[in-house]
Formats: structure tokens, sequence, C-alpha cells
């Protein structure tokens, strides 16, 4: 499924409810269509005049780009509702998943059957739903001991990639294609060479 703001409103305000005991501030929501995550809580710093540093302006992004089971869907919603709840909470954290946060995403799992995590990896279900047209430079590689497979270079290193790769030792042959077949989206962007391998 892809969610509304609708339903991440609705989730949000249950999850507060049932969870968090209704201890959560309104946030803004917005739908994304980012690659890069599936779900993201921004917020503003803001300097009291004790000169203590405080956070405000929640917003709750979670990503409609790829079609996902809805389990994963909520568990998104309240890994940033955890988030959330440190933030505004003026909780320091060891760093942005440490300990408080890492307790509390283990609590939530035990007491209320959840499979919240720290990162989720895409099912081939999901990579498969995303079917934009985006334009890739590929690589086929194929290395001295028979290897095959394809470099995704981040647009601004192709030049390095093409240089580096046509006197690399191990490189055989390379073939520099461009293509906005969808099947491509699945891989990540590389800044430095990463050979994904293929048959």
């Amino acid at each position: 499924m892809r969610p509304t703001i609708e339903y991440v409103k609705t989730r949000f305000d249950e999850f507060n409810r049932t969870i968090f005991g209704g201890r959560l501030p309104k946030v803004t929501i917005r739908l994304s269509r980012a690659r890069s995550f599936l779900g993201q809580l921004a917020y503003k710093k803001v300097r009291g005049r004790g000169g203590q540093v405080c956070f405000d302006g929640f917003t709750l992004k979670i990503s409609v780009l790829i079609d996902r089971d809805q389990e994963i869907i909520d568990d998104t919603i309240l890994h940033e509702m955890i988030h959330l709840e440190i933030l505004y909470g003026q909780k320091h954290d060891t760093s942005a998943h440490g300990i408080i946060f890492r307790e509390r995403m283990a609590q939530i799992n035990r007491e209320y059957g959840r499979h919240i995590s720290i990162s989720h990896k895409a099912t081939a279900t999901e990579q498969a739903s995303d079917t934009r047209s985006r334009v890739h430079v590929i690589g086929r590689v194929t290395l001295h001991d028979g290897t095959r497979g394809i470099l995704v270079p981040a647009h601004t290193r192709i030049n390095t990639f093409r240089a580096m790769m046509a006197r690399h030792p191990q490189v055989a042959s390379i073939e520099w294609i461009t293509t906005t077949d969808p099947s491509y989206n699945r891989y990540p962007r590389t800044l430095t060479p990463k050979l994904y391998k293929t048959p």
C-alpha cells in the first residue's frame, strides 16, 4: 500500500494514544517520493532565553515511492515517533539510534508485538514496484576470472569510474550504457566502485 496523509495522521493519533500515552505533540505530516528513506522526522532547533537548545516544529515525512506492506508503514511511523518522543522530551541520546532509542524500540516491539527496526532492506517485491523512469549510466563489467557484474556510479562520479575501470588490473572488459530501464532503480548509485554480480 501507499499511505495517504489521512492514513498516517490516523495511525499517528492511534499510536500516540495507545503506546505513547498521548504525550506526543501534533506534527505536520508530509508524503515524500524519497528513495533514501522510508520515514524521516524533521525539526527545528530553537535556542531558549537561557541559551539551552530545544527542538520544535516537527514534520513527519513518509515515503510513498514504493508500495509496502501496511505493517512496514506502521513500524516506520512508530520508528519516527520514538525519535519524536526523545526530541520532544529534550532527552540526549548517545547517537541518532543510541541507547535510549534502542531500549524504547525493544520495549515497544516486546509489549506491542511490533517489528520496528533501525533500518529496512527493501524486498524484491518492493524494489519491483519502483517503476519510475530514471536515467542510469551502467558499467557492464567482466573480470579476468569470468565474473560478471554491473557498476552503478553516482552521476558526479561517472568520469572517475570510467578512468578507474580502464586501468584496473582485474577488469577484462567494460561496456558503458545509458538506460531508463526501471529494473536498475533497485541498485544504489555509489560514490566508490561496487560491483553488483550478475549471471
